[in-house]
């Protein structure tokens, strides 16, 4: 191995004591309490040697929040492989990443966190461009659905590109991650649970453009059906197996209409 080879090496596995360091201080003590000469001095390195790594706080939480990528584009593909419509695919990854959300709410916060101007115009070009480099996977997984859709008649995408089309589901999801995080702000607003309501509300969209098979809005036993289908079969980790049949409570926001 070659000394440039080495040092690369080397900084690569420093710079992951750091996030690894990093990730557990924002788990214990929140995104906000995350201080750089704390987080150094537990690393046991020079505050010097952390700014070696990341240009600021901000450029260190949007490379911590890029870092952790790998399982939700790992459950972004298996609801994409599945063998079933283009329709219920879609739906599957929306499923997923609620899943998701609800799993690692840590992680939830710090991407709605890191995705806010301040913090992502503050981190630098090369960091911001490794970030979306880690996360194009997950639109990929999208768009290929979408496009797929298109392509079979499946969907009316209005002239819109797999692309253009996305990005009304994810700004769906990602204001509703919102919303369920902070804590009573849509109940307050609306009696159904955050992601009963999403669920309804994306099955809503998905049939104003005509994507097939639509859903009958008003059959909540067709709506539950499918979701506990695809949590069976895709996500089987998320239910409990037991003599009453009965899912975890993070598997129980994802089961009806929004007024179960």
């Amino acid at each position: 191995m070659s000394t440039q080879s080495r040092k690369q090496r080397q900084l690569a596995e420093r710079e992951q004591v750091f996030l690894d360091r990093a990730w557990a201080m924002v788990k214990n003590d929140g995104v906000l309490n995350l201080q750089m000469s704390r987080l150094a001095a537990e690393c046991e390195y020079a505050v010097g040697t952390l700014y070696l790594h990341f240009s600021s706080k901000e450029d260190l939480l949007v490379a911590l929040a890029s870092s952790r990528v790998g399982e939700r584009i790992e459950l972004f593909r298996r609801a994409a492989a599945w063998q079933a419509p283009t329709r219920h695919r879609m739906f599957a990854i929306v499923l997923a990443d609620m899943l998701f959300a609800q799993q690692s709410p840590e992680f939830f916060h710090l991407a709605q966190y890191v995705s806010t101007q301040t913090v992502w115009a503050a981190a630098t070009v090369a960091r911001r461009a490794d970030a979306l480099a880690k996360s194009e996977p997950l639109s990929t997984v999208v768009r290929g659905v979408i496009d797929e859709a298109i392509y079979n008649g499946d969907v009316d995408s209005q002239g819109l590109s797999g692309r253009e089309l996305s990005s009304g589901l994810w700004a769906m999801c990602v204001g509703m991650h919102a919303l369920a995080g902070a804590g009573g702000l849509l109940e307050t607003q609306c009696e159904p649970g955050a992601y009963r309501l999403l669920q309804f509300q994306i099955n809503i969209l998905l049939n104003g453009l005509e994507w097939q098979p639509l859903m009958p809005m008003t059959d909540a036993t067709a709506q539950r059906q499918l979701t506990r289908q695809i949590m069976s079969e895709l996500f089987p980790e998320f239910i409990v197996t037991a003599e009453s049949g009965a899912l975890t409570p993070l598997a129980r926001n994802f089961g009806d209409g929004p007024n179960e």
